[in-house]
């Protein structure tokens, strides 16, 4: 009962209204080098008024999880490229070895990949890992390694495994809103490397489309607007997409295209919730559902919504191009007992792996696909 009382208060705090869906599509360009000044952004101009949103449901009989794993093993799932190998880092069935495991898809037992620990590719070919306050990048499958000029910060590998991007912030305990970051790019093997642009108060999220620009948040400046801002890589220059002081969990579709974040403690109740942004012209949008979500491919999110009064977790899938929500399984048909919000999404966006609060292992459910009819 407690529990159900923070998430309604935390509910309440978000001022979450289902009605107020709104749209906007305005920017602004800020060059960042030497001579850099910034343009206020123009008042975000609502497009249009938002109607009932449909709610059709998948037909089919419902798919039940299948345990892939065993004696309270694993966290922190991935999913390879092809959608075919499941990876997760932990030492499975009471081992005592950690480090990068896979198992297959199908079915089968664990397989160690490496021992480092650190930030992959989205090939899962190179590894990232701090080692006596150097960063450095493996090639785990021949072992090839190298240094990389990230000052022991972790580093972004670029969708293309081509190029990296990092920050450097003060290690001093200072306020989220004034913390100031550097942020750099180079080369795969460090070669280039330069400062892109410094950030007040926000962070880096990760790579655009086909790789021309970062995503970041915060101020240019000191006293700038605050938000969402595309940083192109030749020149630094930045474009804010989106303006707003609060915003958090971040989370870039695959293809860099779509963010998806959250806006809280606003006090304009129209502002707080989930909102979804193309990162190419600024154009965002506010979902009436408010809960944790994964991009199933660049137009389509699934968001298991905040429900006090549901027994159980359970998928809504929302479309972006059509602004149609589906009910992708129910808390009656479908056991989804997710712990810690440790769920990921297959690539080719047909698989779901989670952690189950209920034994902590992983569990694979294949997703049902949305009816095309409202």
């Amino acid at each position: 009962m407690h529990a159900r009382v923070l998430l309604a208060f935390s509910l309440l705090m978000l001022g979450l209204s289902v009605a107020g869906v709104g749209f906007a599509g305005s920017s602004a360009d800020v060059n960042t080098g030497p001579n850099a000044r910034w343009t206020e952004m123009p008042e975000v101009e609502v497009l249009w008024t938002p109607t009932p949103i449909p709610r059709p449901t998948v037909s089919g009989a419902p798919v039940q999880p299948i345990a892939i794993t065993s004696d309270g093993c694993c966290a922190y799932p991935g999913w390879s490229k092809d959608s075919e190998w499941i990876l997760f880092f932990d030492a499975p069935d009471g081992g005592d070895t950690r480090g990068l495991y896979t198992i297959p898809r199908s079915g089968g037992p664990a397989t160690r990949l490496t021992d480092r620990i650190g930030s992959f590719s989205s090939d899962w070919t190179l590894v990232a890992y701090p080692e006596s306050e150097r960063v450095y990048i493996e090639r785990w499958q021949d072992g090839e390694r190298w240094t990389v000029p990230s000052s022991g910060r972790a580093v972004h590998f670029s969708p293309s495994s081509q190029s990296i991007a990092w920050q450097i912030g003060s290690s001093s305990i200072q306020n989220p809103d004034v913390r100031v970051r550097s942020i750099w790019v180079s080369g795969l093997k460090g070669e280039d490397a330069r400062e892109l642009v410094t950030v007040h108060g926000g962070e880096l999220i990760g790579w655009a489309e086909d790789e021309q620009a970062l995503i970041v948040t915060g101020r240019l400046t000191p006293t700038g607007p605050a938000g969402i801002w595309r940083i192109n890589i030749e020149d630094g220059a930045g474009r804010l997409l989106f303006e707003a002081d609060r915003l958090r969990d971040a989370l870039l579709s695959n293809d860099g295209m779509m963010l998806a974040f959250i806006i809280a403690f606003e006090q304009n109740p129209e502002r707080n919730g989930v909102w979804i942004l193309r990162t190419d012209d600024g154009s965002a949008r506010r979902l009436e559902f408010f809960g944790s979500y994964r991009w199933r491919s660049s137009d389509q999110l699934l968001l298991v919504p905040l429900d006090l009064d549901a027994s159980s977790p359970y998928l809504l899938q929302y479309d972006s191009g059509r602004d149609l929500w589906w009910t992708l399984t129910t808390p009656q048909e479908t056991v989804l007992p997710i712990a810690n919000n440790d769920w990921r999404i297959s690539p080719n966006g047909r698989w779901l792996v989670y952690q189950s609060f209920l034994d902590r292992n992983l569990y694979l459910l294949e997703l049902p696909s949305a009816s095309k009819a409202p």
